[in-house]
């Protein structure tokens, strides 16, 4: 059974004066149980066929970050089959890790990318990282759009981690997704039912002059907040 760890950042820091934003109210409100779907779908035809995942030492942890795309930030990325190719002419190197986005073919227009990175260990548990960034990512997105995604997702995390796993098994695999399942969720879903870590915590950011601690944001219920923001 893999533990599924939902990660959003509650805050934002604008500019270098210490200056933040609540980003909490602009996460997607999609049941958790779309992403234990779409992982239980994914195990059961590709990670269970192909013995993957499968120590006695370790449990496994799956880590899903979504975030909005913002070109100023959204700068660098590694090569991967969800990325697609690079620019004819970019040298590559086996030591570089990362290029620039303009690198990639359509690399200036594309607004969805994804950040695979190797498996590690922490606590007991082997972690694959999600990384998703899009700008189809917001509190308005669907349970179909987000499983989208998470589903490609997790394909470049697996393709990333093991050679033997093409993207094109993961696209055959895609058509079978079903979507009466993804969508039979509450949606939006009630702030319980979404599961993001940190949300039985606050929301509180400080900065430091000198001795002085100045408080800049907080401290705010994270449940509360929301719960106050939506209703939900």
């Amino acid at each position: 059974m893999i533990k599924i760890w939902r990660i959003w950042l509650n805050t934002e820091r604008v500019d270098r004066e210490d200056h933040y934003k609540i980003t909490l109210f602009s996460r997607p409100r999609v049941s958790i149980h779309v992403d234990e779907y779409i992982w239980s779908f994914i195990e059961e035809n590709i990670v269970k066929p192909h013995k993957l995942m499968r120590s006695e030492k370790y449990g496994y942890m799956l880590n899903i970050a979504f975030k909005q795309f913002n070109p100023e930030k959204a700068r660098y990325f590694p090569p991967s089959e969800y990325n697609g190719p690079l620019r004819e002419g970019v040298k590559v190197e086996s030591s570089v890790r990362t290029y620039f986005r303009e690198d990639f073919v359509g690399g200036k227009v594309r607004t969805t990318w994804y950040s695979p990175d190797a498996m590690w260990t922490n606590c007991g548990y082997k972690v694959l990282d999600v990384d998703v960034v899009s700008d189809n990512v917001s509190e308005n997105m669907t349970p179909r759009e987000y499983a989208e995604l998470l589903f490609d997702g997790i394909g470049s995390a697996l393709v990333f981690n093991f050679k033997k796993l093409k993207r094109e098994k993961f696209d055959v695999l895609k058509s079978r997704i079903d979507w009466g399942i993804v969508e039979s969720f509450p949606f939006p879903a009630p702030f319980e039912e979404q599961q993001y870590v940190g949300d039985d915590g606050e929301i509180h950011v400080t900065s430091w002059n000198g001795r002085k601690e100045t408080t800049l944001v907080g401290p705010y219920s994270v449940r509360e907040l929301y719960l106050e923001h939506f209703g939900i």
